[in-house]
């Protein structure tokens, strides 16, 4: 008995992969990269957060200015490591394109140091 080959294979025919599949197959690849480079810009958020008080300036977010006056410096960790490990929740119930997820909680972030940088300098 002999087995018969696919006639799309043969003529050439294979399923194309759209941009966003490349896209998340890139970001699946380095995804270790991204949590490190995440965890390294919530700390550069708080850091940045925290000269930024005691500069003088003011929280910008209305939720954590209050949480902040309140319990201090503190409060901004907590919630950072709050959303933090509900980003890594989510992430294991998502295949290989959950790798968006530690990008879409660093951007935010990296936004904020980068602000609280430039106003500090």
């Amino acid at each position: 008995m002999s087995t018969q080959k696919s006639t799309a294979v043969d003529q050439g025919y294979r399923a194309k992969s759209t941009g966003k599949d490349r896209f998340v197959g890139r970001l699946a690849s380095v995804e270790p990269y991204l949590w490190v480079g995440l965890v390294a810009v919530l700390l550069a958020d708080v850091v940045s957060t925290y000269a930024g008080l005691q500069a003088g300036m003011t929280e910008g977010n209305p939720a954590m200015r209050i949480a902040i006056e309140t319990a201090g410096i503190a409060a901004l960790v907590a919630v950072k490591l709050v959303v933090l490990g509900f980003g890594a929740g989510v992430r294991t119930l998502l295949d290989e394109r959950g790798a968006v997820v530690p990008l879409g909680l660093a951007i935010p972030w990296f936004v904020a140091a980068a602000s609280n940088a430039t106003h500090l300098l």
